[in-house]
């Protein structure tokens, strides 16, 4: 076993992921066991492994060849923002015609300050928070690739992202906390490209490392879900969980996708995961009007019915959704092509 497996199965993790993202969503859910319905509610932790899996891909992609900083944040624009905006004009139309929503979140959702200005109609954060990610991640790199001490620069990196949404909580700055309590595992996600580049093997010591970090972050969440925090010195949210437990859960997964015959679930996962950016905008906008989708679309009091169509019709949309976008890029790969021919 070595951490390539996070790499060769990147795309059925990340399809993992954006189902655990669908079901976090459907907040109204009920999985008819409360183990289960605890699983769908620590949903948002699939954004942890989307933000590890993109960090560990960048610090490859940076390592193979040498990018300046203008082309780096162009081709990472041009793989989200055209998705992004396909979905969130319209989406953002709507808000300010049918709920009333003002018209300047065009301007803020446009240039992806909603995050930051907290507008009114502001879209989802992860889009503004993924480009933020990717505009700092040069500097990221370029800084544990120097580093003789990469592990120990990480977990000062860790440290202060644990720090900053400390700061940030205490200060009422809830909203910024989407972005900060990943810090952490982007500083992962970055370590771990290194480890995949330098082919490194999971030993039994790092294996019992990783399991000793599972089992303190099980341990961490059951403590946060009983324990009466006014008794604690800090507030520690139950967030900073993945923080714990992301790289174990995405090593286990993938030991499952290469030992186990999962066959057409396999394939499924690695779909989902290829074209999961549009089909995550969709889950974070259309899908996010359930009162009006059911008013459309009724199957009485079974709501598991209502959302096992929708979810197909999610990930249907966001396929064809990628399709698009991938099919315009080419033809304006083919046009540049031949311009520069001519």
């Amino acid at each position: 076993m070595c951490y390539r497996m996070l790499s060769k199965y990147r795309s059925e993790l990340m399809g993992a992921a954006m189902l655990w993202v669908m079901l976090f969503h459907a907040s109204d859910l009920d999985l008819g066991h409360p183990l289960l319905n605890s699983i769908r509610a620590a949903g948002f932790g699939g954004v942890d492994i989307f933000i590890l899996l993109s960090s560990m891909g960048l610090a490859m992609s940076l390592a193979r060849r040498e990018q300046d900083y203008s082309a780096f944040m162009a081709r990472r624009a041009a793989r989200i923002l055209p998705a992004y905006y396909l979905v969130m004009l319209p989406y953002t139309l709507f808000l300010i015609l049918a709920q009333g929503k003002h018209w300047s979140a065009l301007l803020w959702n446009s240039t992806l300050l909603y995050y930051w200005m907290r507008s009114s109609g502001a879209f989802n954060w992860y889009v503004a928070g993924a480009m933020t990610f990717y505009a700092v991640t040069p500097f990221c790199f370029r800084l544990l690739r120097r580093s003789a001490h990469r592990e120990g620069l990480t977990a000062l990196a860790v440290l202060g992202g644990l720090a900053v949404c400390q700061v940030l909580t205490h200060e009422g700055y809830w909203y910024a906390t989407d972005f900060f309590y990943r810090v952490p595992v982007f500083f992962l996600g970055l370590l771990i490209g290194f480890y995949v580049l330098e082919d490194r093997r999971l030993t039994p010591r790092s294996l019992a490392f990783w399991a000793a970090v599972l089992a303190a972050g099980l341990c961490y969440g059951g403590v946060s879900l009983t324990a009466p925090w006014i008794d604690w010195p800090i507030h520690f949210p139950l967030c900073h969980l993945f923080l714990f437990t992301t790289v174990p859960m995405c090593l286990v997964l993938s030991f499952c996708l290469e030992r186990l015959p999962l066959g057409w679930l396999r394939r499924f996962l690695s779909l989902v995961g290829r074209n999961s950016l549009e089909i995550y905008l969709f889950n974070v906008s259309l899908f996010s009007q359930t009162e009006l989708l059911r008013k459309l679309v009724c199957f009485g009091p079974s709501n598991r019915l209502y959302f096992l169509v929708m979810f197909a019709a999610n990930i249907a949309l966001g396929c064809l959704l990628h399709a698009l976008v991938e099919g315009l890029r080419q033809r304006r790969t083919a046009r540049s092509a031949a311009g520069n021919a001519a």
